[in-house]
C-alpha cells in the first residue's frame, strides 16, 4: 500500500505476505531450497518423504504432512494449502478429485480492466485460502502501458487505482468506507488482517457470494501462490473486523 508524507512524497509500505508458520506446511519457489527438509519444486504432485507437495506452473509449490492414501489415490487433508486436483507426478495413480464441488455461479462480477473475465464459481466449502476456480486461479503480470498513468506500479494501491480510471490519482482509495461489500468497490485491510502487511493492504471486489460473507477480490503485491510485486492474483476474503469497502 502507500500513503503520502507531510512533504507530499509518496511512502511505499511493505507487501502483503501470507505467513504459513505451521510446521506441517511449507511453501516455496523453484529458485529456493528447503535445506532442513530437502523439499524441492516438482511440477504437479510429488511425495517427498512424509510430505505431499504440489507445484504450480509458475514455479511455486506447497507441501503438507497432513495427507493420506485412499486406495490408489493421494488425498490432501489440507486442501486449502495443497489442493486435491490433478494427478501425482511420483505415482502412476491419479490423485483424488476434490469433493469441494461448486455451489453456485455469480454472474454479477466486476472484471473491467482485469485479466480474467468469467462468472465466479463458489465452492461448496470455502475458506480464506481456498484457491479460486477457472482463470481466477492464475497469476498475472499486467502491462502498465495498458492502464492510466499512476505512480507506484507493482504495489497494492496501484491496482485499484488503475481499475478506477474515472477517479483521478488515488481518489478511489479514499471514497466513503462501508462494512458491506459492493461489486467493484475498493477493499482496505487494516495491518495484519487476512494476510495484510504491517502497512495494510488494498484490493478490489470482483464478486460477492450468496449471503454476503465471502468475497472474491483481485489484488497486486500479495505473496501467495506465486503472487507478489507487480503480480495480480485473485483470492477469497470474508467480511469482518479490519476490512472496509470504499465506494
Amino acid at each position: 500500500m502507500s500513503a503520502r508524507s507531510s512533504s507530499g512524497l509518496r511512502i511505499l509500505f511493505g507487501a502483503a505476505v501470507l505467513a504459513a508458520g505451521a510446521v506441517a506446511v511449507i511453501g516455496g519457489t523453484a529458485t529456493t531450497t528447503q535445506a532442513s527438509t530437502s523439499l524441492h519444486y516438482t511440477r504437479g504432485y510429488s511425495v517427498q518423504g512424509s510430505w505431499l507437495c504440489y507445484g504450480w506452473s509458475n514455479g511455486s509449490y506447497h507441501c503438507t504432512q497432513h495427507w493420506h492414501r485412499s486406495g490408489s489415490q493421494l488425498v490432501s487433508d489440507n486442501p486449502s494449502w495443497v489442493p486435491n486436483t490433478g494427478s501425482s507426478t511420483s505415482s502412476s495413480s491419479s490423485a483424488g478429485k476434490s469433493s469441494n464441488s461448486t455451489r453456485t455461479v455469480s454472474t454479477a462480477v466486476s472484471t473491467a480492466g482485469q485479466p480474467c473475465h468469467s462468472g465466479v464459481q463458489w465452492p461448496k466449502r470455502i475458506s480464506q485460502w481456498t484457491v479460486p476456480l477457472g482463470c481466477y486461479a492464475k497469476i498475472y503480470t499486467p502491462n502498465p502501458k495498458s492502464y492510466p498513468s499512476r505512480p507506484s506500479y507493482g504495489y497494492c494501491n496501484w491496482w485499484p487505482e488503475v481499475l478506477h480510471p474515472h477517479n483521478s490519482g488515488s481518489t478511489a482509495l479514499h471514497l466513503p468506507s462501508h462494512s458491506t461489500p459492493k461489486v467493484g468497490a475498493v477493499v482496505w485491510f487494516s495491518p495484519g488482517v487476512q494476510g495484510a502487511s504491517s502497512g495494510g493492504h488494498y484490493a478490489q471486489v470482483v464478486a460477492i457470494a450468496p449471503g454476503g460473507k465471502w468475497v472474491l477480490i483481485t489484488e497486486m503485491n500479495f505473496y501467495w501462490r506465486g503472487g507478489g510485486f507487480k503480480h495480480v492474483d485473485y483470492r477469497f476474503i470474508h467480511t469482518g473486523g479490519g476490512v472496509s469497502f470504499r465506494y
